[in-house]
């Protein structure tokens, strides 16, 4: 790593492999920027968030290796992962299971510069061999305004974006309302179903020492 020391690999708005940044600063960014345009009048927020087919496995090497040039990293390392890399399949495995999915967001202003800045990002995910898996693709409009109209979908791919009340991003449950009451609720459903356990266990020491006076003193041990 001492090749990368000094070297502007990471964009500004990594939250990830990041030193004294983690998930809550991508949270409370993406909720800064919702609060900052709900601010102005007439103003309401669209934010999409992308779910990729094979995650970040289906990209070339060849691709890789360029934007490693493109930062200055040094020609061995490239070499390296560019070598590690070919030929070499991709994915995270849980027992019998294989995840791929990651999440991202976008969010945008007005509802032309939005659309365009959908398409945008489609091509390019087209470009770099990144494959979005629209069905899981979800949006989520915030809207604070007594007349609201009715948005139209998102068309990726030919399937409209399918639009949600709420949504998990981060661990932390976001809903159209921003009034956390969706997350409170989950987090309070979580905490029931692991009290139950200790409930249950709490009932044991009962069971076991039930008269242990009675029955104790005549049990025989394997010399009598």
């Amino acid at each position: 790593m001492q090749q990368t020391a000094g070297v502007p690999i990471t964009r500004p708005l990594q939250f990830a492999y990041q030193p004294h940044v983690g998930v809550d600063d991508a949270i409370i960014y993406l909720l800064q920027k919702a609060y900052s345009s709900l601010d102005r009048p007439n103003t309401s927020v669209r934010i999409m968030f992308f779910d990729f087919s094979s995650a970040f496995n289906t990209i070339q090497p060849r691709l890789l290796r360029a934007e490693l040039e493109n930062t200055r990293v040094g020609a061995p390392l490239v070499t390296w992962v560019d070598d590690y890399l070919t030929g070499r399949p991709q994915f995270v495995t849980l027992q019998n299971c294989y995840c791929t999915a990651i999440v991202g967001c976008v969010e945008g202003g007005r509802e032309a510069e939005y659309r365009d800045l959908v398409d945008r990002f489609v091509k390019w995910c087209g470009e770099n061999h990144l494959q979005l898996n629209v069905a899981k693709t979800k949006e989520m409009v915030v809207d604070f305004r007594r007349n609201k109209p009715l948005p139209s979908p998102v068309c990726i791919g030919g399937t409209d974006v399918e639009m949600v009340p709420a949504y998990r991003y981060l661990g932390v449950t976001l809903d159209n309302k921003l009034d956390w009451s969706t997350n409170t609720e989950a987090i309070y459903k979580k905490g029931l179903s692991r009290l139950y356990f200790l409930r249950r266990l709490s009932s044991a020491p009962s069971s076991l020492l039930r008269c242990p006076g009675v029955w104790a003193s005549r049990q025989r041990t394997p010399t009598d």
